[in-house]
């Protein structure tokens, strides 16, 4: 009877523990993000910008080098995230972690026409029906505002982050994925020593426009042009792309950007191309940020030494 009593009470009290309502708490990032939303730019946008500090004092005579994101929403906290334990072991610099973002995302969902504007060089409307992102028009309408994009990148967002953070300003790092990675490839283009490295991961070469003959991209006419004196200092790109993204082309248009830049015999332009095996457009950015991240410091006396496989020639 004494057992059967305990076993009721415990019950009881059980009942009642698990009747509680447990409310669901908001989730608070491990490292503290500083979000400052900017008046509006003179593209006529309101950008908002993420700050991570540095998760360690940098070395004896230096500053902490800025990583500056495209795609924050996307990926701005899995990278400084995943790349902890990189920086702080020093195997890469200690470093803010800068995501360029736009105010109407507060609500942390992205907006395609914003990608659409600012990552895309030029204006592009389908030519019929038939074409992909005829069935899109938020993929197209209002496209074609990079240059203003990095008007308003050089001219008031970098210089509001060198003024509020005691940041490096010879150790910029750009880092874009998909179409975002092809408006990191424009800057490349046209205004290299805005950054010092540039992570590229599956650029959207196929803009302007995927039926054209490659060599009539706007891209790979940039290349044709491009004026070897912008490189006044060295610059190092690690590019990746997944070897499951050849459905678009991707793969290929790859191999002919970087071999087109290697045969501008360019001194200071260091590429290094990295097919990433089994990885494909949706999910190659994770991997491909490791390895690149890593990568643009490997072989420097300052940074501990890596197993990256990534090399850059003297």
């Amino acid at each position: 009877m004494k057992q059967l009593i305990l076993v009721l009470v415990i019950w009881v009290f059980s009942f009642k523990m698990f009747a509680q309502t447990i409310e669901p708490k908001p989730f608070e990032y491990p490292f503290k993000v500083l979000v400052y939303d900017l008046p509006t730019a003179s593209n006529g946008i309101n950008y908002r910008i993420y700050i991570r500090e540095p998760l360690r004092d940098a070395e004896n005579g230096e500053q902490a080098s800025a990583f500056y994101f495209l795609d924050p929403l996307r990926l701005f906290v899995p990278s400084a995230a995943m790349s902890s334990n990189y920086e702080y072991f020093n195997y890469i610099p200690s470093a803010y972690f800068i995501g360029i973002g736009y105010s109407n995302e507060a609500d942390g969902i992205p907006k395609v026409e914003n990608r659409t504007r600012d990552y895309t060089p030029t204006k592009f409307t389908p030519p019929d029906s038939t074409h992909f992102l005829a069935s899109s028009p938020v993929d197209y309408i209002g496209s074609g505002g990079t240059a203003a994009f990095l008007k308003v990148l050089k001219d008031e967002l970098i210089p509001f982050v060198e003024e509020h953070c005691n940041v490096s300003d010879s150790d910029r790092v750009l880092i874009g994925n998909s179409l975002s990675g092809l408006a990191a490839t424009h800057t490349l283009l046209t205004q290299p020593d805005l950054f010092n490295r540039y992570l590229i991961i599956s650029p959207s070469l196929w803009w302007d426009d995927w039926n054209n003959d490659r060599h009539d991209r706007y891209v790979m006419k940039q290349v044709s042009a491009l004026n070897k004196n912008l490189f006044s200092s060295e610059t190092r790109v690690y590019f990746a792309v997944g070897e499951e993204e050849e459905g678009m082309g991707m793969v290929t248009d790859l191999y002919l950007l970087v071999n087109k830049l290697k045969m501008k015999r360019i001194d200071n332009l260091k590429l290094f191309l990295d097919v990433l095996e089994g990885e494909q457009h949706e999910g190659v950015f994770p991997s491909a940020f490791m390895k690149g991240i890593i990568g643009i410091y490997s072989n420097e006396e300052k940074r501990r030494p890596s197993a990256s496989p990534v090399k850059w020639e003297n």
